[in-house]
């Protein structure tokens, strides 16, 4: 008997939750749909919060080959695990760049010296939140200070192969320019980089656009930028008025990547680019305040890159082939003041190198690089150089580099005042760079 009223007790409990439920409520409903909307507000807010965490945990975590993994750190309260970074703090490091010219004549650096600290490299980068990621680079030399070599934000969560950057970064213009100097198999850029853009290679400050895809089988990627300018002004010439006064003197940049995978050691990427603006260039006959104009230039070029690297053997044996031509397009009869006349570059110049690298070691690398341009800052004398590089890795946060270079070039060349106009001249550059904390790889 008892048994028999507690299933009807039980039952009579079930059949009147739903007749209750049916019952208006019109205060119950609203402050339900009032606690729903507070309460996925909070989920929101903790979610977004974990996920900016796990962002930060994930690159914080060691390479397995680099470490051991470690517990998780304990909570003093809990005694549980706790996030890696509670605090979302970024990740700070640093790269010191050494180099010592040890020419026989004298030291072709710019600043004369035989032993100089070329750069410290200052890097914060962190996931800012679930949509973006920043980066900041900082430039110390003992010529320019300090200087802003990269600060961007770049989104993360744009899909379908889609991402946006605003800021200043590395312009997308052929391969080797987008790699900070002291991450180069050599000691400094090649001297098309160099004559063309600048002895720093080339950056802007504006936004950037990218798109992954795959329509042929093959992995692509399209690129385009809008900067500020194109390149930076030299301080010794004085326009009327900005480049930028107009949308057309901005700078424009557009780059098509193309990556093939021929087995699971060989691939190549095969690339083209360019670059437009309107540059300072000097004028005749002008004053302290004038003495230069805007004119319109645009680099054009194409870049290959073969890598092989076998799996078994990768660890100890690899081989990179690199080669880059570029084609400079200067504009012929600018206007100039009256007058005045026109001083800068006249004529269309290319330049190229090619670059191979093969590793005898685990740790040893050996390379070598051969230059060859049309010198726009010498009316388009001939200029080449062959290089021979040897790299030394004691680990992935350090690298040495000895590096001998001959140069042949006809007359006067002004990337080495010191060497008067002598046409072939001998260098021997040596490099020792490291690394303090996290410092981010560059992009494959």
């Amino acid at each position: 008997m008892r048994h028999h009223t507690l299933i009807f007790i039980a039952g009579s409990a079930l059949l009147a939750a739903p007749l209750a439920a049916q019952q208006p409520d019109s205060a119950a409903r609203a402050k339900a749909r009032a606690d729903s909307v507070a309460r996925a507000d909070s989920v929101a807010r903790e979610d977004s919060i974990r996920t900016v965490r796990e962002i930060e945990r994930i690159q914080n975590e060691p390479r397995k080959r680099d470490s051991v993994p470690k517990p998780p750190p304990q909570s003093p309260a809990t005694g549980v695990g706790a996030p890696t970074n509670p605090r979302m703090l970024p990740d700070f490091s640093a790269v010191v760049d050494l180099v010592a010219d040890l020419s026989p004549h004298s030291s072709t650096q710019p600043d004369g010296r035989r032993f100089s600290v070329r750069e410290v490299e200052l890097a914060v980068q962190a996931a800012i939140d679930p949509y973006f990621r920043g980066d900041v680079f900082l430039g110390f030399d003992d010529l320019e200070k300090v200087a802003v070599e990269e600060a961007a934000l770049t989104t993360t969560s744009l899909g379908n192969g889609f991402e946006a950057r605003a800021g200043r970064y590395r312009m997308p213009v052929g391969k080797i320019n987008t790699t900070h100097r002291h991450d180069l198999h050599y000691v400094e850029y090649p001297y098309v980089i160099q004559e063309f853009f600048s002895p720093e290679g080339l950056r802007g400050t504006g936004i950037w656009g990218s798109k992954i895809f795959s329509p042929f089988g093959f992995y692509q990627e399209f690129i385009v930028t809008m900067v500020d300018a194109f390149g930076e002004s030299p301080d010794s010439l004085f326009v009327r008025d900005p480049a930028n006064k107009t949308l057309s003197g901005l700078g424009y940049s557009a780059r098509l990547r193309n990556y093939w995978d021929f087995s699971q050691d060989k691939n190549m990427e095969w690339s083209f680019s360019a670059v437009t603006g309107k540059r300072p260039q000097p004028i005749s006959g002008g004053s302290d305040t004038l003495n230069a104009v805007n004119v319109q230039q645009t680099v054009v070029g194409t870049d290959v890159t073969y890598r092989w690297r076998p799996l078994k053997q990768g660890l100890y044996e690899s081989f990179l082939l690199q080669a880059e031509f570029m084609y400079q397009i200067n504009q012929k009869n600018p206007a100039v003041p009256t007058g005045t006349t026109y001083a800068g570059p006249t004529s269309d110049y290319p330049g190229a190198y090619v670059f191979g690298r093969y590793q005898m070691s685990q740790r040893n690398f050996l390379g070598a690089r051969y230059d060859w341009l049309k010198d726009p800052e010498n009316d388009g004398a001939p200029f080449n150089a062959v290089s021979l590089i040897w790299e030394f890795f004691p680990s992935e946060f350090s690298k040495l580099i000895a590096e001998y270079q001959y140069i042949s070039r006809a007359g006067y060349q002004p990337s080495f005042p010191t060497y008067g106009t002598d046409p072939r001249l001998s260098r021997l550059l040596l490099q020792a760079t490291f690394a303090l904390g996290p410092h981010k790889p560059h992009a494959f």
